[in-house]
């Protein structure tokens, strides 16, 4: 009796108990058992069970197409420093940039005081030739050394705010189909301090009619709450205080504000300080604190970026190089991991499964964490040929795009791993003091 000849429940389930070395030799026997593991999606949830599978990041709403197969296959690639790379953005002028991977449809990215938005392939890398759109935000002239860059910008429904070095901040109105130029609504001058102070930190509460942008400065102690009508938003009123409805939030230490994240039901949000590797949770219908972060002088332990990674679970990466995730249900660290060189972490971000990445102060160098394992990082990532930062990165299954100082690189791990090279940098590193 053939192999083949088996029932198909008999066959699956002998299948099912195979490691993934067998299963390749398998699948290089025959045509006929090649398409049997190709096709069944219960092999291979068997198999990644035990395996990192990463997803897309979280905000990203486009919705994978891939079987568990490719996910698997990817996913390992992943794992194993299986890639291929290509710098698809090139500045002669070092900035400080900040992008978003819009659901893996196009890029987004501040070039200075610029906002542009880049097309993608087919195979999804983003064409940086032309742009779908660019626009300048409006500039204050202040009296001191300040550029007029954007420090960092959100998307939300139909609405993006930025947030400039300049003190001020700038909502616009995108288009349905994201195709046109958007259009600057509202212009708020001077946000904190009089605009001596630059916005560093933003979050955009949007709804049908009225919409909430949150600003913070890592030079003020101050969380200020910006509510304004989005239903009939013109631009001749744009320098209108009386259209803004202003709450603040004070802190009782003098402490900066260096990030915010938003929840995913929009009712709180997350603040990174500095002084402090532990986030604030902030009520946001009451301003009230639902969870406390104790601060110190310490300067290295000051929060680089911060997000979301589940409902109920705050990441905070910070300029010691230490990553934590905090449950804001106990207010306990449930993970915490060190940059394998002990280097600062400046941006993170989470697929809301079990993948986290972070962005390193050096090398422009990306590192890849595993929430189950606590021995040592899964893989590192040297995206670029330089000694630059990773000021902002973005992923989803099969990309990571990571922003340095002077360029931008794409990293696709979905390719054959037949021939290519592996840059395995997981081994864990020991520091010796001499």
């Amino acid at each position: 009796m053939s192999f083949l000849n088996l029932p198909v429940e008999v066959l699956l389930n002998i299948l099912r108990s195979l490691e993934l070395a067998d299963l390749r030799n398998v699948m290089l026997s025959c045509r006929a058992l090649r398409d049997i593991v190709l096709s069944n999606n219960s092999i291979w949830r068997t198999v990644c069970q035990n395996r990192l599978i990463v997803h897309n990041s979280t905000g990203n709403s486009n919705t994978s197409t891939l079987s568990c197969y490719k996910q698997c296959r990817i996913s390992n690639n992943w794992s194993s420093g299986i890639y291929n790379s290509k710098v698809v953005i090139h500045h002669h002028t070092n900035y400080i940039p900040w992008l978003n991977f819009y659901n893996s449809q196009m890029l987004m990215l501040t070039v200075g005081s610029e906002l542009r938005c880049y097309p993608i392939d087919r195979k999804g890398i983003p064409l940086c030739k032309n742009a779908i759109w660019k626009f300048e935000v409006p500039k204050v002239k202040r009296n001191d050394v300040r550029t007029n860059d954007i420090s960092r910008f959100i998307m939300s429904g139909n609405l993006i705010v930025c947030g400039n070095r300049d003190g001020s901040t700038s909502v616009f109105e995108v288009s349905e189909e994201m195709k046109q130029k958007p259009r600057l609504i509202y212009y708020i001058e001077d946000c904190h301090e009089n605009g001596e102070l630059e916005v560093s930190a933003v979050e955009l509460i949007t709804d049908s009619e009225k919409s909430c942008a949150i600003t913070g400065s890592s030079y003020h102690s101050s969380l200020l709450f910006w509510h304004f009508n989005t239903k009939g938003a013109d631009t001749k009123a744009e320098r209108d205080p009386s259209e803004f409805y202003v709450k603040e939030m004070k802190f009782s230490n003098d402490v900066g504000i260096r990030c915010l994240s938003l929840h995913q039901d929009n009712n709180k949000v997350a603040v990174g300080l500095s002084g402090s590797n532990m986030p604030l949770l902030v009520d946001i219908n009451s301003i009230q604190l639902l969870m406390t972060a104790g601060l110190t002088g310490n300067r290295r332990l000051l929060t680089r970026d911060i997000k979301w990674h589940d409902p109920n679970t705050i990441i905070t990466v910070t300029h010691s190089g230490l990553l934590q995730l905090t449950d804001i249900r106990t207010h306990q660290v449930v993970f915490d991991m060190m940059d394998p060189f002990q280097s600062s972490l400046y941006c993170v971000k989470s697929d809301g499964d079990r993948a986290i990445v972070a962005g390193t102060s050096e090398y422009s160098r990306c590192v890849l964490f595993d929430t189950r394992y606590h021995a040592c990082h899964v893989q590192m990532y040297f995206t670029q040929r330089k000694s630059s930062p990773v000021y902002s990165l973005d992923f989803d299954s099969t990309k990571l795009i990571a922003a340095a100082d002077r360029s931008v690189a794409v990293l696709d791990f979905n390719i054959n791993s037949y021939g290519k090279k592996r840059r395995d940098y997981s081994e864990k590193f020991e520091f010796v003091n001499r």
